[in-house]
């Protein structure tokens, strides 16, 4: 029994992958059954997204969607309840009890060999934090051989035991890689090769780029506690991480663009306010100027009324 796992952020495409469902009208659809679905009222692809993207908007969780593909050796005689049996210690074994996530169980029947896949959301119905997904690859070969000994599953060969992909160091090394090159993608102040190459050095992980004679970035790989790993074994190939960066730019531009429009506003606003007091002020001067006139007006006819007032009458002569 092997299990592989993957995180993501749509619930959509990856319950529609577990239904079989078709991405293009090129493609045939899988064929496959639902098992099983926990904490779930729909039993559509569709409506079971919905109802657990309900429950992920509550939390900050980015990545809620836990995707785990349980696989047996060809000849391997399984029925659904041992099946159903095998996908429920799994979720308990990694710490999603069923009782407390939702999750959605899928058989598929495009391959030879038995395998299924477990949908599971990371944010718990009670509010707790999200499902750890740390060490994931170490986690899965403990939880798979607990299984295989409990339900009595047949043993790897020993040469599939023995693959380089069952390295757990490097497995450890590359979910830390691809964890912290993800956080680092998502800040938007990345926006160049050199930035990101900064960022990830401040979490121990040391980077190369390559680029073709067109400056255009074509291959990367990363080393972290001794141990390198390429670009495309974390989910990174060089045209996404190219990709991101130019999206980050974009965002950054457009930020900036938005707080120039915004400080525009407040000059022009500021402008016309000042404008608004300078013509009150000069209003108030006026008519200051004006009543000082009109006081000085005043002031110049008073002197000769009074003079006016205190001429001596000419005295008329005597009367004949």
């Amino acid at each position: 029994m092997i299990a592989k796992t993957s995180v993501g952020g749509s619930f959509g495409g990856a319950l529609a992958y577990g239904a079989g469902e078709r991405e293009s009208v090129a493609e045939k659809p899988k064929p496959s059954q639902l098992l099983g679905a926990s904490n779930l009222l729909s039993r559509d692809p569709a409506g079971m997204a919905r109802e657990m993207q309900a429950v992920a908007d509550g939390s900050r969780c980015k990545t809620p969607v836990w995707h785990t593909s349980l696989s047996w050796p060809k000849g391997q005689e399984l029925d659904e309840r041992k099946l159903r049996q095998a996908a429920a210690e799994y979720c308990v074994g990694i710490g999603a009890d069923p009782r407390r996530h939702q999750v959605a169980i899928y058989q598929h029947f495009d391959k030879a060999h038995p395998h299924l896949h477990i949908y599971i959301n990371r944010v718990p119905l009670d509010g707790g934090p999200a499902l750890d997904t740390s060490h994931n690859y170490a986690r899965n070969v403990k939880v798979c051989e607990q299984i295989r000994q409990k339900l009595g599953f047949a043993e790897l060969p020993k040469e599939r035991q023995s693959l380089r992909d069952h390295d757990l160091k490097k497995q450890s090394t590359r979910e830390y890689v691809a964890e912290t090159l993800r956080t680092a993608l998502e800040t938007t102040n990345v926006v160049s090769v050199n930035d990101l190459r900064d960022e990830l050095e401040k979490k121990g992980v040391e980077s190369i780029f390559k680029y073709d004679s067109q400056a255009r970035l074509v291959g990367c790989s990363f080393r972290y506690n001794q141990v390198a790993v390429k670009g495309t074994e974390v989910g990174y190939k060089a045209a996404q991480v190219a990709g991101r960066l130019q999206r980050n730019e974009q965002a950054q531009d457009q930020s900036q663009a938005a707080w120039d429009a915004l400080f525009s506003g407040y000059a022009a606003a500021s402008a016309v306010k000042e404008a608004e007091k300078m013509d009150e002020l000069l209003k108030g001067y006026s008519q200051a100027a004006a009543q000082e006139q009109q006081r000085s007006q005043k002031t110049e006819l008073a002197p000769k009324s009074e003079e006016i007032k205190q001429q001596p009458k000419q005295s008329r002569g005597p009367k004949l």
